[in-house]
């Protein structure tokens, strides 16, 4: 049976001008169900081949991640990384890393969205929000750091002014009660994916580039000079 492209997708919990408000005044969480997560790993060479050859050089190092659209490459160590995406972007990597194995560049990669989540937070007391739960906060743009939550590992993902993307090795259901407990004093709310869609839509975070997105396009930009 074929991945649905967008499981379980919540637009919005009832007006998207309000939860559009929130995200600018507090924060807003909002459930990424139509992302999975890819696993890629390999020796450290072979996983700079693989990963230069999808994105060009240099390729992001350990504890920094990339990004086009909603693909993101996160490299969590010099010999590991998950791709962030939904599934027909996943399912570009997975042939890459088949490419990747004929070239003899042995790369692992394993679907791991079934044993995960992925949120994102938004607004201006996001990192106030992390801080609160005891996760990393005080990163910039592009940069990753790992935690915990509800004794859940938990990656972070600085995703742009104000806003984080959050990878969790378990379902939502396990931490999503607990983020919007530890967050409710300080204004955080859920939001749906409309709300997330119009605030990109006005402002663009600087270091991502909008590119095409289609079969034929890149699996990621090259990098900035």
């Amino acid at each position: 049976m074929t991945e649905p492209e967008h499981p379980a997708v919540v637009h919005h919990y009832g007006s998207v001008a309000t939860e559009v408000a929130i995200c600018r005044k507090t924060a807003g969480l909002v459930d990424r169900s139509e992302l999975g997560r890819l696993l890629l790993s390999g020796r450290e060479r072979r996983l700079e081949h693989a990963l230069g050859h999808a994105i060009g050089t240099p390729v992001p190092a350990a504890g920094h991640a990339v990004r086009l659209g909603d693909t993101w490459c996160c490299r969590l160590t010099a010999e590991r990384a998950v791709v962030v995406a939904p599934a027909s972007a996943r399912a570009r990597w997975v042939r890459l890393a088949r490419e990747a194995l004929v070239a003899g560049d042995a790369i692992a990669c394993s679907d791991v969205s079934a044993d995960s989540a992925v949120a994102s937070l938004v607004g201006p007391r996001a990192g106030a929000v992390l801080a609160a739960a005891g996760l990393p906060h005080d990163l910039a743009p592009g940069r990753l750091a790992a935690g915990t939550l509800a004794g859940v590992r938990t990656t972070v993902l600085c995703d742009g002014p104000a806003e984080f993307l959050l990878q969790f090795g378990a379902s939502i259901g396990q931490v999503w009660p607990t983020l919007l407990e530890v967050g409710r004093p300080l204004g955080l709310s859920p939001v749906g994916s409309d709300a997330l869609g119009r605030l990109r839509a006005a402002r663009l975070p600087p270091h991502v580039r909008v590119v095409p997105t289609g079969e034929d396009a890149p699996l990621l930009p090259p990098t900035a000079a």
